[in-house]
């Protein structure tokens, strides 16, 4: 593991939870859409910026209840 990735990590969850704030989603939706991307770009080699898109596009999908 990369040192600095429980930093990071930590990083875009208060970033994301912000961001969640503002869409009415709860924390737990975050934490799980954010994980199950996480797990997903592994496999796939997804790349940061990737990875984030990924996830605001699942909590925006979240968030209108798609």
């Amino acid at each position: 593991m990369n040192s600095n990735e429980p930093e990071q990590s930590a990083a875009e969850m208060r970033g994301l939870l912000r961001f969640a704030q503002g869409l009415g989603l709860d924390d737990a939706t975050v934490r799980d859409i954010y994980e199950t991307v996480g797990r997903e770009a592994m496999v796939t080699g997804a790349g940061d910026d990737e990875r984030m898109a990924e996830v605001r596009k699942r909590m925006l999908a979240a968030a209108r209840g798609a």
